[in-house]
């Protein structure tokens, strides 16, 4: 029995390293390989004396720093809104808080430049206010799309800690003399720091990462970030192209891994305290109208943030030539169907499709069983596993996919093909389930699988009776994100993909390449669209099953408001 363990054990390290580990250090080898086959710093000498290279590097950095902050502040500050005021309607403002979470962050891109396109309704209304116009295709267009892409990742790890801020706190500082905003600074504020520089590093990483929104905002204005110039490199000619484009994703991988390090750190001290209840009780009380003027102000902001471009981007995209202005005249499906009917869009809605729920299966099955394992002692293969899951999802998307060519490349037919696209997305998304499986496992109690034993079932009855009704739910919820990442991804396809792989992601950034703004428009509706009813379709899978006698209450509580008379006699009648 050791023996057989001892095996599978070497035998998943193995697999382990060849699918995570290998990619990765052939990456490393080919950035200080020379075009004779010897080994030096070269690239790296070459690459800091190229004048683009200093500036797509300046460039990172001042675009992240800025971005962050700007998703710093407007997270932190509806974090506190939502987590402490007395406003109403807080489901509605949380949701438009997290839309960008949800809408790709090219979609989001493209629904703003249809918003401020040059002749566009919102550009005319700003040279009417002398505030205009505003081009997007600029160093602070990308600063604003990807500090409003990452507002959720500050305002997810914030609004959590501030709920679990302990008010005896508050109340030893109001009893000490302090007043609300100077508790709020000096307890509050304080307490929530590690979750707030936490979000604020996550979303820095995020924008380093982040490869649609400076494609689509910075190549057509030539502002190269490190991630766009490792793609020019990586598509251009000559013989040290591959090498070159190493040597950056090398450079970009160690600021992200620093990052993450730093993450770790910060989420060391968070953990503190996860044994605390969330109290979600309002702790300020606002005067009626303040409170009005506060809630419609957050939400108002947010509809201008989320709405406002989806919608001028759905106007747009039944207009057939761009820069049309809005009218009825002008109204036109022939966007849809060109997109409908074309075989090459099919294409790649069908391989995203396909792509996406294949990644979820294998996700769901591998981070499940990895879970499972890693619960009731895990052996070096399940702990090498979360580890180099971690890695492939901590490095850039755009870092990953050439090392997968290099690594692939060496195997026919693997290269340009579907498959490299599938163990692509799985290496990405794996450690997301992992964590999910992982979170799911906890609710289940030792004592049922021990039940099961005793009474005489086998695993494989154990799983099928027990733990798989149990963590089916939030299996599946936590998948989700998995579905949507890998259904609209881009980074990893722009490079991976072939002629005959191409996916949705790509095939709208093939046609805003290209000048096609109106079709690119169109294809972003359908997309939001597939997402939303992506998501319906796991919130009816994942949804409570409703007991006979509250199905009972909710038709007689329904009667009786439509007709009161008649229902009080029903239910007399069931009564009797």
């Amino acid at each position: 029995m050791k023996k057989r363990n001892l095996m599978l054990q070497t035998v998943g390290c193995v697999a382990v390293a060849f699918l995570f580990l290998v990619p990765l250090w052939r990456l490393v080898l080919m950035s200080f390989t020379q075009h004779d086959g010897s080994f030096s710093f070269g690239n790296y000498t070459a690459l800091l004396q190229e004048p683009r290279t200093l500036r797509a590097i300046g460039n990172t950095v001042v675009i992240s720093l800025a971005a962050t902050a700007l998703s710093t502040v407007l997270g932190v500050l509806f974090a506190f809104v939502v987590a402490y005021l007395n406003i109403r309607r807080k489901k509605l403002l949380e949701l438009l808080v997290l839309a960008p979470f949800i809408i790709p962050s090219y979609v989001i891109t493209i629904s703003w430049t249809s918003a401020l396109a040059g002749n566009g309704e919102v550009n005319r209304l700003l040279r009417l206010l002398h505030l205009g116009p505003v081009n997007l295709y600029s160093l602070g267009g990308i600063i604003f799309i990807l500090g409003i892409c990452n507002i959720p990742l500050v305002y997810l790890t914030t609004v959590n800690m501030l709920r679990k801020i302990p008010r005896d706190l508050e109340w030893a500082a109001r009893a000490s003399g302090c007043g609300q905003w100077e508790t709020l600074l000096r307890i509050n504020l304080r307490q929530a720091a590690p979750a707030i520089i936490g979000g604020s590093v996550l979303a820095f990483l995020s924008c380093i990462d982040n490869f649609s929104v400076p494609a689509f905002l910075g190549i057509p204005a030539s502002i190269p970030v490190l991630s766009t110039y490792i793609y020019e490199k990586a598509i251009s000619f000559g013989s040290q192209a591959f090498s070159m484009a190493s040597a950056l994703a090398v450079m970009l991988s160690v600021v992200a891994i620093a990052g993450s390090l730093g993450i770790s750190a910060f989420s060391q001290k968070e953990k503190q305290a996860d044994s605390i209840r969330a109290d979600f009780s309002e702790r300020i009380l606002l005067k009626d109208k303040t409170r009005r003027w506060v809630e419609w102000i957050s939400i108002g902001v947010f509809a201008v943030i989320d709405l406002v471009p989806l919608l001028t981007m759905t106007a747009a995209s039944f207009q057939d030539l761009y820069g049309q202005s809005f009218s009825l005249k002008n109204f036109s499906l022939q966007n849809y169907r060109f997109l409908f009917t074309n075989s090459g869009i099919s294409s790649a809605v069908g391989n995203s499709l396909m792509l996406s729920l294949v990644t979820c299966a294998v996700c769901i099955l591998v981070g499940t069983a990895a879970a499972y394992q890693k619960l009731h002692g895990s052996g070096p293969a399940v702990r090498l596993l979360e580890a180099c899951s971690s890695l492939t999802y901590a490095i850039p998307g755009i870092v990953l996919a050439l090392a997968m060519i290099f690594h692939w490349s060496a195997i026919p037919g693997v290269y340009g093909s579907i498959q490299i696209l599938l163990v692509s997305y799985v290496t990405r998304y794996l450690i997301l389930q992992v964590k999910g499986s992982s979170a799911a496992m906890l609710s289940v109690h030792p004592s049922l699988e021990e039940a099961a034993h005793v009474s005489g079932s086998g695993n494989a009855r154990m799983w099928k009776r027990i733990l798989v009704p149990l963590l089916f739910r939030q299996t599946i919820s936590s998948s989700l994100l998995i579905f949507v990442s890998a259904l609209t991804e881009m980074t990893l396809s722009s490079i991976l993909a072939s002629a005959g792989t191409k996916t949705i992601g790509l095939s709208v950034f093939n046609l805003q390449q290209s000048g096609d703004y109106n079709l690119a428009y169109a294809f972003s509706v359908l997309i939001v669209l597939l997402i939303v009813c992506g998501y319906a379709l796991v919130q009816y899978v994942c949804r409570e099953p409703v007991k006979k006698e509250k199905r009972e209450k909710r038709r007689n509580a329904g009667l009786l408001r439509l007709y009161p008379l008649k229902a009080s006699q029903k239910m007399e009648e069931s009564v009797l």
